[in-house]
Parts: structure tokens; sequence; C-alpha cells
């Protein structure tokens, strides 16, 4: 599931937020359940999707030739939460997906404690690479209207 990324490496990317890393480091070695609310919109926005359909949507990404970037797995509210560049635009609320942006927090589990945790991180990447958003509105359209002849493919993200 996790690579290299996962653990020190993307709690230090995540937790570099506008008030810097250290905050939020220590916030998720303070709390009992290993999560921190960290702030959308600076560094990344998140998109958030019932977890059976996101499960399926990561899994078209890793198969196509796009980048894709860490997504947290909420198991115990059961959503997948991808991340995607800031500003990217709120055209999923006709997909009944969620869009976390400035001014919007998303709760993260700690990426350095075990798996075995209620959120963990799914990564793919070696480093701080986001999924494109493009990609990522296609895979769901995919996914969410299966049975529907495959979209086109994009050769660039949005």
């Amino acid at each position: 599931m996790c690579d290299e990324f996962c653990g020190p490496a993307l709690a230090a990317w995540l937790a570099g937020g506008p008030d810097g890393p250290r905050r939020r480091l220590d916030e998720w070695a303070r709390a009992r359940n290993g999560v921190a609310l960290l702030p959308a919109g600076h560094r990344w926005d998140a998109v958030r999707g019932p977890e059976r359909p996101g499960h399926q949507v990561l899994a078209r990404l890793r198969d196509g030739s796009a980048p894709v970037g860490p997504a947290m797995w909420d198991r115990r509210c059961g959503f997948l939460y991808f991340l995607v560049p800031p500003l990217a635009g709120d055209v999923w609320s006709p997909l009944g997906l969620r869009f976390l942006t400035r001014g919007g927090w998303l709760a993260a589990a700690d990426p350095r404690r075990p798996a075995r945790h209620p959120a963990l991180w799914l990564c793919s990447g070696d480093d701080a690479e986001l999924t494109g958003p493009a990609y990522l509105y296609l895979a769901c359209m995919e996914v969410l209207t299966a049975g529907a002849r495959p979209l086109p493919s994009v050769s660039a993200p949005l």
C-alpha cells in the first residue's frame, strides 16, 4: 500500500502549512489518536468520496500513466481523501464528492503511525507530487458511471 514516501517524509511535507511544520508534527506527537487538523488550500486541496468507489478510482489512476499522489483512507468514517493541487476548483459536487480547500480542514492521520490506525495513507509517489485533478475527475466519472462508455484520456491536468 505505502512506499518510502508514506511515513516521515509525508508527515514533514503535510505538516508544512502556513504556520510551519513544527506545530503539526507536535500535534501528531501529542494526539492520543494520532490525528491532527491540517489546513487545506495552502499546499493541497482534498477531494473526499466514499471508500468503495474511492478504491476503484485509486486502482484506475494507478493503472494509468498519470501521477498519483497521496490519498488518506479513513476506515472509521468510510471515506477516501485524494490530495490535489490547490485551487483545482470545485467541480466535484455534481459527482457527490466533497471538496476541501482554503478555510477547510482535514483531520489527518499521522503517516508515521502503524497501519492498524483507523486512518491510513495510501501512497504511490516518491515525492510530494499530487494527483492531477483532470485525471482524478475522469477516473471518478468512469467509476461512478460504471457500465457507461469509458471517457477519453486527458493530455493535461485542469
